[in-house]
């Protein structure tokens, strides 16, 4: 990957978000909440079959601790895996997705969003968790 806007230079967790520098020093804040929410590994999302027949998504409700992240990693040079504060940390979140969702107010201008952000996020999750 020799895009730097798509490398990570540092990715960690910081209260109630996450933090992603990037290669080319652009720095995003991703909302915790809102992360977890979006989630597309099996269990929160489902999974389909080959044969046709799927699994459908884990119904539990999402716990306060859901919300809160542990730690990132990166994995290989694609994604970033977010432990959660229930234990859960099978979803990766690849990195062309979480850049081209930055909530920052000057990528979401770009992107033409309408409006400045009052929490410097987009208001893409209106899920409960539930």
């Amino acid at each position: 990957m020799s895009d730097p806007s798509l490398r990570v230079a540092d990715a960690f967790a910081v209260d109630e978000e996450v933090v992603v520098v990037w290669g080319d020093g652009h720095e995003s804040f991703y909302p915790a909440r809102e992360l977890r929410l979006a989630c597309t590994c099996a269990q929160c999302a489902g999974e389909g079959h080959l044969f046709g027949r799927a699994t459908p998504p884990s119904r539990r409700p999402l716990v306060p601790a859901a919300f809160q992240p542990v730690s990132v990693r990166l994995v290989g040079n694609y994604g970033l895996q977010v432990v959660w504060g229930d234990g859960h940390e099978f979803g990766i979140y690849h990195l062309t997705d979480l850049r081209a969702a930055c909530p920052c107010d000057v990528c979401r201008q770009v992107r033409g969003g309408e409006g400045k952000s009052t929490s410097g996020s987009p208001s893409s999750a209106q899920q409960d968790g539930q």
